[in-house]
């Protein structure tokens, strides 16, 4: 049992009589969180930005960006932020805009475009933009995205 003390007593854990009980330290050390790579910064970008913290959501998807500048889904989830959160519409179609261009078939992309060219009162974009997300949602077999996209388009036909 001394072995046993001598290697957890460190780490601020005492032996019992029944057992093992924990002690709080006097100070606890620091937790330190590395974000080295573009799906950390993107993954800390969705947890701030549902926590509300929409600046440092949209700082953690440009850094994402920064280190891979082809990240289409850290574009499409920038975008959201500058469109549904901050109405920058100008700002969100672009970040939909490069997302598109890196990945011709992300239905979701599209989808977020629509939705931002109908605020810019481009309804004809918005038309074509809902009609290709439906196209790869159904290609995808992705049938409530499917469904929900031609709901809209059905809307702006009228």
């Amino acid at each position: 049992m001394k072995l046993f003390y001598r290697a957890i007593a460190p780490l601020g854990i005492f032996t019992t009589w029944g057992g093992i009980s924990t002690a709080i330290l006097a100070e606890p050390a620091p937790i330190l969180i590395v974000q080295n790579s573009a799906e950390d910064l993107f993954n800390s970008g969705l947890a701030k930005s549902e926590a509300g913290d929409i600046p440092g959501a949209i700082a953690d998807y440009t850094a994402a960006i920064r280190i891979n500048p082809n990240y289409a889904k850290a574009y499409n989830k920038r975008g959201i932020i500058h469109g549904r959160n901050l109405k920058d519409y100008r700002a969100a179609k672009a970040d939909f805009d490069r997302a598109i261009e890196i990945n011709p078939n992300y239905g979701d992309a599209y989808y977020n475009r629509a939705k931002v060219r109908y605020f810019l009162e481009d309804k004809a974009g918005a038309i074509a933009d809902y009609q290709k997300a439906a196209e790869l949602y159904q290609k995808e077999g992705k049938t409530e995205d499917y469904q929900d996209a031609m709901k809209h388009l059905q809307r702006l036909q009228k």
